[in-house]
């Protein structure tokens, strides 16, 4: 565990408020799945119709490959700023960034690395040696993870009798042409408030509140907190914020919002936050993203139990492209505080790219954020 305090390149940003109090509630019961079990495909289908996420167990992944990036990744944040920027140039969205998540505005305290993530790319060439390698091997071993998630997940949707039915998420990401993976990764140093700021009432906003676009994401941290879902609410209770526990031993799944539409609203995907750290402890996260190509044309699956019979996503575009479909759900989006900033800072941009590639005034694909 490494702990630090607030290095020069962040040390300056605004203390972004992020309320809690009654907004924050006690801690969710997260399902817990154990990847090699015998029903872990119902499992995992129920967990992403009732939350839209999952920790994840016996997922075989080495836990040295984990704590090689994290040794690897935290030396490298603890270089001085332009040294950081030398090496891996400005987030573009590639690249490194601090404190701006994008180019609306929208801030939080982390500095960041977001990389492309795809067999074929050469993403972090310019890194240190250890922290590329490190970076490699553990992008192997997590894609291996994705994987196997993508795969119980179309079996718990009743698509797994042949290998094509069970395959067809994954074949969506992975050995598909211009597939969006990404390797994303986030550095919260601790955060003190100042005097008189009341850390019960406020805490600071270590990444606004967002979905991520694509299929799904497979996140993994150290020891420190700040991870938070938002608990759909329903006639007998209203949303609400509540605490994931760190697990360094298990991956956390998110269904993005590719994976919402290929459903037709049966998996549903999920709003998440990071909060600073409010210990003397930096928290450190590793999230790979998967999701299709940006010319990909998504719309629901119609085999097994993925095509019919769900609440419609409203006011997304159910037979266009990724890219028309994150257009529509930027234009359904609600328009307060974070979650607008989040929209239009991080969709809107992919969308029109995405939008463009398909006319073919551009070529390739395009790739995106996430926390």
């Amino acid at each position: 565990m490494v702990a630090i305090t607030a290095p020069s390149s962040i040390e300056h940003i605004p203390l972004v408020r992020c309320p809690k109090g009654a907004n924050a509630g006690p801690q969710a019961v997260i399902p817990c799945i154990d990847l090699s079990a015998p029903g872990a495909a119902a499992a995992v289908a129920d967990a992403c119709r009732t939350l839209g996420f999952f920790k994840a167990t016996n997922h075989g992944v080495p836990a040295g490959l984990a704590d090689a990036l994290e040794s690897s990744a935290m030396a490298f944040f603890a270089l001085p700023h332009q040294e950081k920027l030398d090496m891996s140039g400005p987030a573009r969205p590639l690249g490194y960034g601090s404190k701006s998540i994008g180019s609306n505005g929208d801030v939080g305290w982390l500095e960041y690395l977001l990389l492309s993530a795809g067999a074929a790319s050469s993403g972090g060439a310019a890194l240190p040696a250890a922290l590329r390698a490190a970076v490699e091997a553990y992008t192997g071993a997590v894609r291996g993870v994705g994987c196997r998630v993508m795969e119980l997940m179309a079996e718990g949707l009743g698509l797994g009798a042949s290998e094509e039915g069970r395959c067809v998420l994954r074949r969506m990401v992975v050995g598909c042409e211009g597939s969006d993976e990404m390797l994303r990764v986030n550095h919260y140093p601790p955060c003190l408030l100042p005097p008189g700021r009341d850390r019960d009432e406020c805490g600071v906003t270590g990444f606004g509140e967002h979905t991520d676009p694509q299929i799904i994401s497979v996140l993994r941290s150290n020891c420190t907190a700040g991870l938070q879902i938002l608990l759909r609410g329903d006639y007998s209770s209203p949303a609400r914020w509540v605490p994931v526990p760190p697990d360094p031993d298990s991956f956390f799944v998110n269904v993005g919002d590719s994976l919402q539409v290929l459903t037709n609203g049966r998996f549903r995907s999920v709003k998440h936050r990071v909060l600073a750290p409010e210990g003397e402890e930096s928290r450190l996260s590793v999230i790979y993203f998967g999701g299709p190509a940006a010319s990909q044309r998504i719309a629901p699956l119609d085999h097994g139990d993925a095509g019919g019979g769900a609440e419609p996503v409203q006011g997304v575009h159910l037979g266009g492209t990724v890219g028309e479909t994150m257009a529509g759900a930027v234009a359904a989006a609600p328009m307060d505080g974070d979650i607008c900033a989040s929209w239009w800072d991080v969709i809107i941009p992919r969308a029109m790219l995405c939008i463009e590639a398909v006319d073919g005034r551009i070529s390739g694909s395009t790739s995106s954020y996430g926390s």
